[in-house]
Order: C-alpha cells, then structure tokens, then sequence
C-alpha cells in the first residue's frame, strides 16, 4: 500500500456508490490488489463508524446539564438515592449515592449492572464480586454494605464510599520518600495477603483499582475479576474470554494458563516498579496479544535504579534506589511463577527488612553483603573501629598531604562545576515539570527557571569547545524556553524570555560540528523559534524561522533522499508553514504546500503510522483551506478522507495520546469548514471533538493540551448553537468555556492563545444576547472582545488575523448601533471595518467568504452620505 492518490480516488468513487454496489466496485477497482482492497474497506468501514455517531448525537443539553441535575431514581435502589457518577465500566457503573430512608445519614459507592448486560459470565462476575465481599473484611479493603435489586430488575450492591486518590496520582501529589512509598505499599501488601487467606486471588490489582485516603490509608477495589482458589474447575470454564487489564497482568494470564496467588504477586511488582519510578516496566500500549505475550515472556524488566528520575512521572525527591529494591522488585516480575515469592506475606517481609536496614531474603547472603548491612544497621560501634584504625595510619598521612594539594584544588574546581552542571539540569528536568501542574506555583517555577538560567549561562561562560557539554546547554536552554513560553505546555507566560532562550540555543547549535543529528536538532530549534516568534507577534520572524529549518531538511534531503527520518521531519514541518499561511489568512498558499505535503507523501512507505497521521491530518488542512478560500465542494470531499483516515488510525491505537488529539482536531476543523453552511452537521462534528476532549480529560486531568481541548469544544458548541438560534443553550456552552479559559489562563496570564480564545467567546456571547435584544449587554461582550484583540494587535501590528478579528468585532458592533437607530455611530463602527477589510483585500490575506460583507456594510455608508 504505497500509492496514496489512488487509495484517495477508489475512496471517493466508493463512499459515493451505494451500499450494494460496493464491493463489486472495489474489487474492479483495486484489480485484485489484496492489500489496497483491505485499505479501502477499512477507511470505509472507519468512515461508517463516523457517521453512525452523527446519527446518535446527544442533545447539547446533555453535554451541559443544570448544575443540579441528577439521575433521579426515587427508592429504585433500595434505601439509596444517586448523587452523581463516579466510575463505569464493561458490565455496569458506579455512582455515589446517599441513604434516604431515614435511619442515618451515609455515603456509599453504589455499584449497578446495567440492563443491557444480558452476558451471563457478566452478571456471574458481578453476583461473586457482590459474595466475595462479603466475606471480607479488613481496613484495606473497601468494605460491602449492602445488595439487592432495584425494582426495574438491575442488581446492585452498596460498598464503603473511599474520599481518595489512585495510588499514583496520591504519591504524585504529595512528593512522598522511598520510605513512605514503601510502608505505603506493605499495607497493600497485607489487604491482598488478607484475601489470598480467604482464599481469594484479585487478578486486576493495578493502581487505578487502589485509592488512598488524606491520611494515607490505601483502599483495594474493584473484585470483578477475583477468583475462588477452591473452585478452579468451574473457574476455568468461566473465565476463557481472560479478562484483565494488560499493562497489569502476569504472563500467565496474557497466556491463558491457570492463575494463582502468584499471579497477584506478579501484579504487585508491577505496581511497586510504578510507585517507585514513575514508569511501568514495559510498553503494553498499541501491542496485539501476540506482542504482549512476546514482550512479558521473554523480555527482562529493567533494574527500577537504572530509570532516570528525569523521566518519571511521579516526584522521587532524586532518591536513589537502592540494589535491594531491585532484586525485591525483580523477584516479584520474574516470568515463572514458582521464582517469585511464595507469599504475599514473604515480600511484605523482604521490604520490612529493607526498611530495617536488615539483608533482604530475595539475594544470596553473602559476607560482604551481610557486613555492609551490618555496618548501617550499627553506624556507632563500627565508626569507633575506623576511627582506630584511621589513627594509625595518619602519620603516613600527613607526608603525602603536601603533594596532593595542588591536585586538590583542580579537582575541586572541576566538581564544582559537575556539581553546578547537574544542579542545573536536575532543576530542568527533575524539580520544575514535577509542579508545573500545580496550582499557584507560578512564582515557584519563575524562581527555579531564573535560577536555572544563571547557572546556564554561568555554565555557558566556560564551556570553551566541549562538543558534549555545548549541546547539554544547547537542550537546556530550549526546555527553558518551553517552560518559558510554550503555548500548548504549561509555563509561565514569559513569551519574551522564551524567545531569548531559544535564540541562545540556536547560537550554540550553529557553532557545535555539523553532525547530522545537530543539524536535525537545529531544524527543530527554528521550528521552536518560529513558534515563539508567532506568539511574541513577530508573524514574518516566525516564517523566516519555519524557511530556515525547511532549508536544512532539504539540503539534508539532497544528501540523503531515502532517509525515512529526514522525510518525514520535513513533512511536518511543511506542515507547519501550511498552518502559519492558514493562521495568516493566506490561504491560496496554504492550499499549494498541502498539496506538495501530499505528494511527497505519496512516494513514502505509507504503514508508518506517522506518515499515515501527516497524509490525513494534512487533507484536514487542505479542507479547512479550501472551505476558506470559497471551494466548499472540494473541502468537504478532503475532510471527509481526513476524518475516516484519522478515526481508523485512532481506533487501531485507542491509547495514543497523540493520535487522540490529532482526531480532536480533525474533527473541531470539520465542524469549522461546515459552520453557516449546514450547522447542525457542524454541531455534530463539534459534539464528536467534545466527546473526544471529554475522554482525554478524564484519562490525563492535568494535561494541558486535553484541558485546553476541551475548552475548546465547548466554545465551538457554543458558537453553532448561537447560529442556530438555541441561544439560552449557546449561553450556557459559552459560559462554561469561559470558565474553563479564565482557570487555563489564572496560570499562565500572560499567555496570548487563552487571550485569543476568551476574545472569541466574548464576540460570540455578544451574538447571542443580540439575538435575544439584549443590545447594551451585546456591545458590552462585543467591547471586551475588542480590548483583548488591541492587546494583543499593539504587540503585534503585522497580525492579519488580529486585524481581520478587531474587522468583524467592529462589524458586530455596527450590527448592534443600526439596530439601536443609532445610525451615526453604527456607520462609523461600518467604516473602522471595511478599511481594515479592504486592507486585508490588498494584502490578499483576506479569507473570500468575507468579501460579500464589506459589500454590506458599504451600502449602508452610502445611505449615511
């Protein structure tokens, strides 16, 4: 499957033809070609998967309900009343819920199958977790309260409701040491120990099935998948479709083969590993079953102490890990089961023993190994014996002092300044990415970048020729500037800062040796550069930027055409340029490096998933482009093969972030290319984004990119509701994404996107209320709207974006005067637009979908005259 313009032309004859007619007519298409047929129908059966979504699409009140709105089931549940979801999965959901019968006051987690459950494992699975917990009881585990069947015949049970947090996201938050993770995690220890007593193996343990406390008590959930030991006969029959959580499981339970304590154990060494680096052992995301079970079999974990503290997830305070944990860790992931611990009681036994400073089970008991844990465990008695010794031998001692200090002094010199070069990068990429997410920690993360750039800079100073130390700093100053200014990161709004950063990384790449690695790195700072440059407002910079990095990706390209690497680099950063000509209104030049983009792409193996993510992301620019430029027909056709390719990629990778947001995006352009056209269908593509952004919020809450997506979504919700004239709905979308801009930007208030993004929710919130005759508080939504569009037009005057934005605001408010009969005043806000219109004409950065309005606007000047 190389040939990407015929799968685009078999796929537009195809989607056209009836249902019947298809497959005849793929098959006289693709002459026999397998591989091409297998691409056709998985684009249409992606596509069709789309398009059953537009049929089911919620109401936007569903989206935005009343804050007070709740499941209301009256006494369905027993003596329960629902509160609000907290939890769904494959078989049922989870609901906090409250007693209303009187007898006393009590939250509880109020588990439900759902009707449409009709599976039989399903409803056995959910009637022995309900009977299992019964017989258990332990402050580690989440206690049953009550069961029954609701009157509409859904069954139900009532657990303890634990306020807490997933294990990691708690030891996220609060920075533990080693040492409390460890007793942390001997309590987990004994609530699973407890249920193996009992006879019970969990088999889903994992982090998000564990919930601490505010006073660090951990809470085991979740014994959906847990297995009766006495009844591994009927149990093997049951259980045959191996449900588990991959990332979680033992080999044994990716292989299908009978599971046992051990099993679990394998599972808390997962989670061990986790809690103590950050990161999970191995890569399960995107992997078939035949991969996973290649990966667990036969791969080796690594050594948790061997994993960077740099690129963890969780706060380790740069804790060392110490051997011993490795070799209790290991034990635990080793692939046989009868060579990991017998017990969950034994490991919980080797980590007090760690905690106490004694010699670990796990590792052979050596005297060298005994004696250095004898030496911690007895600090006092054995520093008397060195100091003895050390008197002896301090005569020879003195003679030689002489002669080393010269030596002394250079090495100290030397670590001092190793010393000053770790500092700095473990402020960098150690302590600042571990509250960047945090609330209020602006000023904290001003401090530490300021302190950074000191020691850089000091660095910087004497760093002379070394190549490795040059291109340490190099990277160092770029994660500044990220953390600076990068508008889709969390940072600190330093936009200038960020651009200086990054103009000192680009001084030193240019001077290290013209490695092809340091090239590439130089193409990527211009791309960094040229980002920072749009948001500084220097919009020609910003281009001259993106020219100079897709320079070096040619002459390399000249060098060496077939390097994938290379290729595809320089795609995405055609990608960009044609990004920067959509967001600078110039659109007949957006279209022509879509197009080149598309055929280059076109002679590049197309399995690499990437080169698939640019071929559809970039029909998803050519569509917007296109719609922008008055060729609506052709844009509908390219975001429709942006669409179907982009939710198949997604579908085989349902994990990937990346590919998530991408989706987003082609979706929220969809509904773009569609608004004043047929704005129901870009209210539904609109819904598709949000449900998307919803998804991507509840996975990640702190990323960034997923809170400003949803933002987002809510906004372009909002903005099809006030075209369809559902204002008191639109209002409410508006205000939501209000909200949630005004929280994005309390963080980052210098940040010019959320700047441009509540700019546009005021103007939108204007129509609205103009269309309910609500004039003043219109030109009031309309004048804030203004204000910010001139901040942000002073700092950039070259922005035709912003120029185009303050043109349509002045029109609104026009709109608004005429309608008012305040005709002289409405004229002159008509005139302040059709100059700044004109002007756009002549620069041609005007989008032609907006000629007819200076038209308009001019009729009724001349009227005035």
């Amino acid at each position: 499957m190389n040939d990407w313009e015929r799968i685009k032309e078999i796929f537009a004859l195809v989607s056209e033809a009836k249902t019947e007619d298809r497959e005849a007519l793929i098959r006289s298409q693709c002459g026999g070609n397998a591989e091409l047929e297998h691409e056709i129908l998985s684009l249409l059966n992606a596509a069709e998967k789309t398009e059953s979504l537009f049929e089911g699409v919620l109401n936007p009140s569903e989206f935005f309900p009343p804050a007070s709105s709740h499941r209301e089931v009256s006494n369905a549940y027993g003596p329960y009343r629902i509160v609000r979801e907290i939890g769904r999965g494959g078989m049922g959901t989870v609901f906090l819920a409250e007693r209303t019968d009187g007898e006393f006051n009590q939250r509880v987690a109020l588990k439900i199958i759902r009707q449409s459950v009709t599976d039989q494992i399903a409803v056995e699975r959910f009637r022995r977790e309900r009977e299992l917990l019964a017989g258990l009881s332990h402050p580690n585990i989440a206690r049953l309260l009550d069961g029954g069947v609701s009157e509409s015949g859904e069954p139900y049970f009532a657990m303890e409701f634990v306020d807490g947090k997933p294990l990691l996201n708690f030891a996220e938050s609060l920075w533990p040491s080693i040492k409390d993770r460890l007793v942390l995690f001997l309590k987990i220890c004994s609530a699973v120990a407890y249920s193996h007593k009992n006879l019970i193996i969990h088999r889903d343990l994992k982090p998000q099935n564990i919930l601490v406390t505010s006073d660090g008590e951990p809470k085991l959930l979740d014994f959906g998948l847990a297995k009766v030991l006495v009844d591994s006969d009927k149990e093997q029959t049951v259980t045959q479709f191996r449900a588990f959580t991959p990332a979680y499981a033992s080999p044994e339970q990716i292989l299908g083969r009978r599971v046992s304590t051990a099993s679990d154990i394998y599972s808390l060494g997962l989670i061990l590993f986790e809690l103590l680096t950050g990161k999970r052992p191995f890569n399960h995301e995107g992997k078939s079953l035949d991969e996973l079970v290649e990966n667990i079999t036969y791969a080796t974990p690594p050594k948790p102490s061997g994993l960077s503290p740099a690129k963890s997830s969780l706060p380790v305070n740069a804790e060392k890990i110490e051997h011993d944990l490795d070799t209790i860790v290991l034990k635990c992931l080793a692939p046989e089961p009868d060579k990991r611990y017998s017990t969950v009681e034994e490991l919980g036994a080797d980590i007090q023993r760690f905690l106490d400073g004694r010699p670990i089970l796990a590792r052979p008991q050596t005297f060298g190994y005994r004696a250095v844990k004898f030496a911690r465990r007895n600090r006092t008695a054995v520093a008397a014996g060195v100091l003895i010794t050390l008197a002896l031998v301090v005569g020879f001692g003195v003679s030689l002092w002489q002669t080393n200090v010269a030596r002394r002094e250079r090495d100290r010199a030397e670590r001092r300044f190793q010393d000053v070069r770790k500092l700095a990068h473990s402020l960098l990429f150690e302590i600042t990415p571990k509250i960047e997410n945090l609330e209020g920690s602006i000023p904290a993360r001003e401090a530490l970048i300021a302190r950074s750039i000191e020691y850089l800079d000091s660095l910087a100073a004497e760093a002379g020729n070394d190549p490795e130390l040059l291109s340490e700093l190099a990277a160092a100053y770029e994660k500044i500037g990220e953390l600076q200014g990068h508008h889709s990161k969390p940072n600190i709004g330093d936009l200038a800062g960020a651009l200086e950063s990054y103009k000192k990384a680009n001084a030193i790449r240019r001077i290290l040796p013209q490695t092809p690695e340091n090239r590439r790195l130089t193409a990527e700072n211009y791309r960094q550069l040229s980002d920072a440059r749009w948001w500084q407002g220097d919009t020609e910079g910003s281009r001259q930027d993106l020219e100079s990095a897709i320079g070096i990706y040619d002459a390399m390209l000249a060098e060496e055409p077939a390097n994938p690497e290379i290729r595809i680099a320089h795609l995405r950063t055609l990608n960009d340029q044609a990004q920067w000509f959509q967001a600078s209104n110039r659109y007949p030049e957006a279209i022509s490096v879509c197009e080149k983009i598309l055929a280059e792409v076109n002679s590049i193996d197309s399995s690499n998933i990437e080169v698939r993510e640019i071929f559809y992301m970039t029909h998803a620019d050519l569509g917007n482009a296109l719609s922008w430029n008055g060729q609506q027909q052709r844009a509908e056709k390219e975001m429709a093969i942006a669409i179907a390719g982009m939710q198949q990629i997604y579908n085989e990778n349902p994990t990937n972030s990346r590919l998530r947001h991408l989706l987003w995006r082609a979706l929220t352009l969809s509904s773009v290319i569609y608004e004043e056209i047929d704005d129901r269908r870009s209210l539904r593509f609109a819904q598709m984004a949000l449900d998307i952004a919803t998804k991507a919020i509840a996975a990640e809450p702190a990323d960034i990119q997923a809170r400003h997506n949803i933002a987002r979504s809510t906004y372009r919700v909002g903005v099809i509701l006030v075209n369809l004239k559902r204002t008191k709905e639109a209002i409410e979308a508006l205000s939501r994404s209000e909200t949630m801009f005004k929280s994005l930007i309390g963080n980052e208030p210098r940040n010019n996107y959320y700047r441009s993004d509540l700019a546009r929710i005021n103007l939108r919130k204007g129509l609205a209320l103009q269309q309910i005759g609500k004039r003043e508080e219109s030109n009031n939504s309309f004048t804030e709207a203004m204000k910010l569009w001139e901040l942000m037009a002073e700092s950039d005057p070259a922005n035709k974006n912003v120029r185009r934005d303050i043109a349509m605001t002045n029109m609104y408010l026009g709109d608004n005067l005429e309608k008012m009969r305040k005709t002289e005043a409405a004229a002159e806000k008509y005139k302040a637009a059709v100059d700044m219109m004109t002007q756009l004409k002549n620069e041609n950065a005007l989008p032609e979908v907006d000629e007819p309005l200076i038209a308009k606007m001019e009729r009724f000047i001349a009227k005035r005259r």
